[in-house]
């Protein structure tokens, strides 16, 4: 094709046409990204200055024939919460006291999977109840973005290396609220939300590889372990007691096996009391503790005070192999 001078104008103006054309076609390409890629921009933003410790390479070990499967719940965490006895520093020295424990029971029973459930108040909150803000020692944007996380971060890249696979599922609890009760947010709008989404990402940039995530949105997540379906709740759905409520988690149970399948055990936190047993022959209920002491409110409304811990248990096709309390100082 021969251009001639008397074509250039026209040219000019096409081009000036089709670069128009390319500019809208950016600008509509950038305004459709999908909120979870806005997430994840903000929340690499949020995490230039936090140190992450980089995931040890898995080692490859030989299969047991019949390797049970480990079952690991974090509960209650309250990062940021103050007492006589607890805050942020110690909620730190705790899990990792924590994660010490449980690895050393990975080493001894070499699981094929971890599966570890992350139950809710792991974030203390600032605004679910009056006088709030008076309580804590740090903000509701760093308990979620960097504390929380970074802790999670360190449980997941301390197990990873010693079994096969990591499976994490977690659910949200009242604590993440955005405000009281009742006060029309969104279940969606709650900060254990952010916490958990966060700490998936600083796993992926910490190098964790043998891990899959599920963050329910809901008020439940369900695991199966070694076959055997849990059923994990964050336990406000339960009335309280002193210092628990059998009977109030025995009618919850019995109502969930009708209308939620495929499960024959059920995980309860938010009462920071450490409970198990059987409710009757098909279900079995872990009532979790917490890492946090101290707690004011508890001693002098419900005249109740749990020790700091947390649980792993060993399941394999036939149930429930052993339990363990992680018990925390």
């Amino acid at each position: 094709m021969v251009i001639t001078p008397e074509d250039v104008p026209e040219i000019e103006v096409e081009l000036k046409r089709l670069k128009s054309e390319v500019r809208k076609s950016y600008n509509k390409l950038a305004k459709q990204q999908s909120t979870e890629s806005l997430i994840h921009q903000a929340v690499q933003r949020s995490l230039k200055g936090v140190k992450l410790i980089p995931a040890p390479p898995t080692k490859q070990r030989k299969k047991k024939k019949q390797a049970p499967e480990a079952w690991l719940c974090l509960s209650d965490w309250q990062v940021g919460k103050v007492t006589d006895t607890y805050d942020s520093k110690i909620a730190a020295k705790r899990v990792r006291q924590m994660t010490n424990q449980a690895a050393d029971l990975l080493r001894k029973e070499e699981p094929k999977v971890l599966h570890i459930v992350l139950q809710g108040d792991m974030v203390e909150g600032e605004a679910i109840f009056a006088g709030q803000p008076f309580e804590i020692d740090d903000d509701l944007w760093t308990q979620a973005v960097k504390t929380v996380p970074n802790l999670i971060t360190h449980v997941i890249s301390k197990l990873s290396p010693l079994v096969p696979k990591i499976k994490v599922a977690a659910v949200h609890g009242n604590h993440g609220r955005s405000g009281f009760k009742g006060g029309g947010h969104s279940r969606k709008t709650n900060w254990d939300l952010v916490a958990y989404n966060t700490s998936k990402l600083m796993c992926e940039i910490a190098g964790v590889k043998n891990m899959d995530w599920d963050i329910s949105e809901t008020w439940y997540v369900k695991q199966q372990v070694a076959g055997n379906g849990i059923l994990c709740v964050h336990g406000d759905q339960v009335g309280g007691g002193n210092p628990f409520n059998v009977n109030a988690i025995f009618k919850k149970a019995m109502g969930w096996t009708h209308n939620i399948k495929d499960w024959k055990f059920l995980s309860v936190g938010h009462h920071h009391t450490h409970a198990s047993g059987e409710l009757n022959r098909d279900v079995y209920f872990f009532l979790s503790g917490s890492p946090e002491s101290g707690n004011e409110f508890a001693r002098e409304k419900l005249a109740q005070g749990g020790l700091a811990l947390q649980r792993m248990c060993f399941f394999n096709r036939k149930g429930l192999i052993s339990e363990h309390l992680l018990k925390l100082t």
